[in-house]
């Protein structure tokens, strides 16, 4: 309890730093994904094939090799940028490949007599996505996207790597100074799970209030 006492402030400090970064970064991608989602349904062939192999690329490296290019690789060309920086700029970069596959499946799952009932009514396209396509979209993408909160929030535990006072980083530290690690693993597990089931429980929420749209 004495191990619990000393160090559960610094957790708790991380922790919050770990929910400030993964809603930040989890908005940023979102307003890209939408963008990029958006450019690779509707877009100029171009747009489409650079969106396609962002997504790709993203998708196919794994996530600490994306961190450390960020952190390291750029220090190769000048660019020395702080482990929040680096690690926000990664966040969202990973966070939009994932997020523009969701949108666009989300968009595409809509029923196309939707838009054809709204092209009836003489309805422009920006008036249909957003009135009729996005809100119908947003419920069907809502369990997608509630784990994809989720996916960011775990992703923060790389952070510890670069340098990153997280839960983590604090997590070791104190497990270095005592002779008992996995009280401090534990704890960090701990806030990681409460965090979790915290986002998951916000998001079955908004999943009843949104069936209206289904």
């Amino acid at each position: 309890m004495h191990i619990v006492g000393l160090y559960i402030s610094p957790i708790a400090i991380g922790a919050l730093k770990d929910l400030i970064l993964t809603i930040l970064s989890t908005l940023l991608s979102f307003v890209l994904g939408i963008l990029f989602a958006a450019g690779r349904l509707y877009g100029h062939p171009v747009i489409k094939l650079v969106i396609g192999w962002y997504v790709e690329i993203i998708r196919g490296l794994p996530a600490i090799l994306q961190l450390f290019i960020i952190f390291f690789g750029l220090t190769q060309i000048g660019i020395n940028l702080s482990p929040l920086t680096a690690g926000l700029i990664w966040l969202v970069a990973y966070g939009t490949g994932y997020a523009v596959e969701i949108f666009r499946s989300g968009i595409m799952d809509v029923a196309q007599g939707q838009r054809e009932a709204a092209s009836a009514l003489g309805l422009g396209r920006w008036i249909t996505m957003r009135k009729v396509i996005v809100p119908q979209a947003f419920a069907l993408m809502l369990p997608a996207l509630t784990s994809f909160v989720v996916l960011q929030l775990k992703n923060t535990t790389l952070l510890y790597l670069i340098g990153y006072a997280d839960i983590m980083y604090q997590a070791r530290l104190g497990a270095d100074a005592t002779e008992a690690p996995g009280t401090l693993y534990l704890m960090a597990a701990a806030a990681y799970l409460i965090m979790s089931l915290v986002i998951g429980r916000i998001g079955y929420r908004l999943e009843k209030r949104a069936t209206a749209y289904r």
